[in-house]
């Protein structure tokens, strides 16, 4: 029987990190489930501060061509000190705003004498049921796809009075009639806030009435329905007095137009969308659910895992997770946490939305922590992971077009700040597709491979799927990164190389003193090498088409892909150049103690347990070390190790997909332990340690997305495995694990693959979209070649004695 998917509490959420989410990828709110007051905390993923213009501030060309020197002399902490000068006055990315909040009053405040508040993971609603002396209330939440709306329901036994307002936000005006409201704001027309200002709010928002300097325009619908009672509109809300029923259908739209057009001058009819968004609130709320299910479920559904029950599924959830700090015998748990991180990317990215960001798509605070940006030096790469194995092509679509996006401004990076051809992208994103440095420290500013970085995830989704179709939509994108990664090379003694470069927001000690500029980097190189090997391989596979197929097969797609670019084809100069270096580049070297060297040198480290693992990038998101690579796998080992555990919300989750590929299940168990602790927001004792929210948000701490992502991505690499040219079954179960089965996981190459497995044997069936042959491995079993057709399904196993079973 197929086990609920529901996380639970017995009371409403206090604080945000209570309450649950909702979203269609664009437009989400976090519901509270109050009894006196319900509150949903509304936000829609174009909301950001600013306008386009990337000012291509800070550093300059000539400060890191003398900091390039000063590192060649081996005079680290002058080169550091001399960009840190440089970057003084940089501008950082604009800030992901709040709508603002939807707010339900109740005329008065009741006894509850029961209450369950849950968000239902199999049908993405959020349901609240409680009662008082006098009635008993049912209240559902939904963000439709389909409909593009958020959809509250609320039934009562008997007669209730709730009045309708809202709050918060930069809202400017509101307006309510018998039937509705609408809601109007207006974002900041920039924000001047840096990483090193401070907390304050308004000081930093610039609001202008200069058309041409003004921000964002928004605007809210809600359509309101009741059954019995009646409505009267007031100048601060809607009254709905002695009503059984109430449904609410809110919709959210932007003057957002595009990353290259201005919010107020070019910007969208916001009132022309909202008119399109309402036609969905003409039908009843029971088929707008029906459809938000279907629609979502198509998604959620492809991948089912399946371990023993604990019998702690009915506790209320912190109740759940303070439990398991006690007793982590919960593997419902930690597989109710694998499906959450499905549920939430599915509803913060979808075809045509924002890509998620540091928050996904939620965020309540008008300075949220690093401005709920994409931090894309490693926390926008760990959202888009799963995608593959969890068989979610399509919501990568958002990262591709973000990443096509920031071309035209990436390729003036490159020209100011290293006078080369090609697209560069330092670590801070916005949704005006800002490339330039941001204020700080060189250690986190001083890093152009944000763009390059992505590329990774870009082309390994085209690795899961194999489509050829696809890997033109993402061509141009990795030719232009090639492009400035190829020109940034120059010749050292040791082979070709980035100089100077850091390590992403590490640092070690120069004579004593903390500094983050080296001669080149482990982590600048991996990425290269990884993107350089990316690009030749998806050169051979278009020119393999083009040669079958001829030049005149090209779809009205791929010329749609390639708008800004006559070239269809690979640059046969680039290609044939990258050939040429590609093995000239510094190979990852080991230190000492048998570790992975993350700088040019053996350097003392300033943080040992530093929370990045940005030297390990060839072994994971790469993969250029394998067990094929032993010495370097070992090293591999070491590094993580010297690191430790203990760390941030999603760098244990990057621990987890480091260990399951050194096939190490057992120590696993001990990550998932850590991951799995309880962090109260209000407990300054707890501001500093990783864990999990009450509602399972990951705590980085505050809190950040990316270590939900994460810990998904995490479950699927320790259950298959296929980045070395192997499916491998079952790598690096926790010790655990004794028993579940998984439906659905994709593996490269396009297959899907279903295990079950117990303390006596494991089975898997393989069934892909092509015929192909595959070496298959279970882990302690068998390793076999099998021929796969297309369509077909193939089983097999072996017992625990490695013996083959059918």
């Amino acid at each position: 029987m197929k086990r609920e998917r529901i996380l639970k509490f017995t009371t409403p959420a206090s604080i945000w990190q209570e309450a649950f989410p909702i979203g269609n990828g664009r437009l989400g709110a976090f519901v509270y489930g109050g009894t006196d007051v319900e509150l949903l905390r509304i936000n829609e993923d174009t909301l950001w501060s600013g306008y386009p213009g990337d000012e291509q501030t800070g550093m300059t060309k000539d400060a890191i061509d003398q900091a390039r020197e000063l590192a060649k002399q081996g005079r680290y902490r002058e080169a550091d000190a001399l960009l840190k000068e440089s970057n003084k006055g940089a501008r950082d990315v604009q800030i992901y705003e709040p709508f603002g909040d939807l707010v339900l009053t109740f005329e008065k405040e009741r006894e509850i004498t029961a209450y369950e508040r849950s968000l239902d993971l199999d049908t993405a609603c959020v349901n609240v049921t409680y009662r008082d002396r006098d009635n008993a209330f049912e209240e559902t939440c939904f963000a439709s796809a389909p409909a593009q709306e958020i959809c509250l329901r609320i039934c009562a036994e008997k007669p209730f009075t709730v009045k309708i307002s809202a709050e918060n936000g930069f809202l400017t005006e509101q307006r309510y009639e018998t039937d509705g409201f609408a809601l109007f704001g207006r974002l900041p027309g920039k924000s001047l806030r840096t990483v090193g200002s401070g907390k304050g709010e308004v000081e930093f928002f610039v609001f202008s009435e200069i058309p041409e300097e003004m921000g964002m325009r928004y605007e809210g619908r809600g359509r309101v329905r009741t059954a019995g009672g009646t409505t009267e509109a007031q100048a601060d809300g809607l009254v709905c007095k002695d009503v059984l029923e109430l449904e609410i259908f809110l919709a959210v739209r932007s003057s957002y137009a595009g990353a290259d057009r201005h919010p107020e001058t070019e910007g969208a009819d916001t009132a022309a969308l909202l008119e399109t968004d309402l036609h969905g609130s003409e039908r009843s709320f029971e088929v707008l659910k029906q459809e938000h299910i279907a629609e979502y479920q198509e998604l959620f559904n492809r991948v089912e895992l399946e371990l023993p029950e604990s019998g702690r599924e009915q506790l209320d959830l912190r109740e759940r997770i303070l439990q398991y700090e006690k007793d982590p015998d919960d593997t419902a748990l930690e597989s109710l946490m694998f499906d959450f991180g499905r549920y939430l990317l599915i509803s913060c990215s979808r075809p045509g939305s924002q890509p998620a960001n540091l928050q996904g798509l939620w965020n309540c605070e008008k300075l949220p922590p690093w401005h709920s940006d994409y931090t894309v030096n490693i926390n926008t790469e760990m959202n888009y992971w799963m995608t593959g194995p969890c068989r979610l092509h399509e919501l990568i679509e958002p990262l591709v077009r973000m990443n096509r996006e920031l071309l035209d401004n990436g390729k003036q990076t490159a020209k100011t700040y290293f006078g080369c051809d090609g697209a560069a992208c330092f670590h801070n994103v916005d949704l005006w597709r800002k490339t330039s440095p941001a204020d700080g420290s060189p250690s986190w500013a001083f890093w152009p491979f944000g763009a390059a970085w992505m590329c990774r995830n870009l082309f390994d989704e085209y690795l899961f799927t194999k489509n050829n179709d696809y890997l033109r939509e993402i061509f141009l994108i990795l030719e232009e990164n090639v492009r400035f990664c190829y020109n940034v090379l120059e010749k050292t003694p040791d082979g070709y190389a980035v100089c100077p470069a850091t390590s992403p927001e590490n640092m070690f000690l120069d004579h004593g003193e903390k500094t983050s500029i080296g001669l080149y980097t482990e982590n600048t190189l991996a990425i290269i090498r990884n993107l350089f090997r990316d690009y030749l391989e998806a050169c051979d596979a278009l020119k393999r088409e083009s040669d079958a197929a001829g030049a005149d097969s090209v779809s009205a797609s791929t010329a749609t892909a390639y708008s800004n670019s006559a070239a269809v084809f690979p640059d046969a100069v680039l290609s044939q150049s990258v050939r040429e270096i590609l093995p000239k580049i510094v190979p990852t070297k080991i230190g000492s103690k048998g570790q992975i060297l993350e700088w040019n040198e053996e350097f003392e480290e300033s943080e040992p347990h530093h929370r990045h693992l940005s030297h390990l990038y060839e072994f994971h998101p790469g993969r250029g070390i394998t067990n094929r690579t032993p010495e370097l796998y070992s090293a591999v080992k070491e590094s993580l190790t010297e690191r430790g555990d203990e760390t941030t919300g999603w760098s244990m989750a990057w621990k987890m997909l480091m260990w399951a590929r050194l096939e190490e299940g057992t120590h696993i168990d001990g990550l998932m332990k850590l991951l799995f602790r309880l962090n109260e927001p209000r407990d300054p004792k707890m501001s500093e340690r990783g864990g999990v929210y009450a509602n399972l948000l990951c705590a980085h701490p505050p809190f950040q997305m990316d270590g939900n992502f994460g810990y998904t991505a995490g479950i699927a690499e320790l259950l298959v495995q296929s980045h070395a040219d192997e499916i491998v079954i079952l790598p690096a179960l926790p010790g655990h694990w004794t028993k579940g089965s998984v439906k659905g996981l994709g593996v490269r190459g396009n297959v899907c693959v279903d295990i079950t497995w117990d303390e006596e044997k494991t089975e898997c069936t393989l069934i892909s979209s092509t015929d192909q042959k595959r070496t298959v491995r279970i882990k302690g079993g068998i390793q076999k070649e099998i021929s796969l057709t297309a369509g077909k399904a193939v089983s097999f196993g072996c017992n625990r004695a490695g013996e083959q079973v059918e």
